[in-house]
């Protein structure tokens, strides 16, 4: 599970920056200088694309991508398929 919610967070990363170079570890303010607007900008589009609701408070504790990958998994947002 963990691979795909990484490979769909790629996805809607790269759409929504051009950046395509994501790791588990990546942080997104420090590795890649992420500002407010940019973070506000992929919660809205993996939104979009997932059809759920992430609350805007807990946004400010997704530092790395595998932070991001947990609460996507914990909270339900994305459906397992086989």
């Amino acid at each position: 599970m963990e691979e795909k919610v990484l490979e769909v967070l790629r996805e809607v990363v790269y759409e929504v920056t051009g950046i395509d170079n994501l790791t588990m570890d990546t942080e997104f303010v420090n590795d890649l200088a992420f500002n407010s607007m940019d973070l506000a900008n992929m919660v809205c589009a993996f939104e979009a694309r997932c059809d759920k609701e992430i609350d805007i408070r807990d946004v400010k504790n997704m530092v790395q991508v595998k932070d991001v990958v947990r609460y996507i998994i914990d909270h339900g947002l994305m459906e397992a398929k086989d």
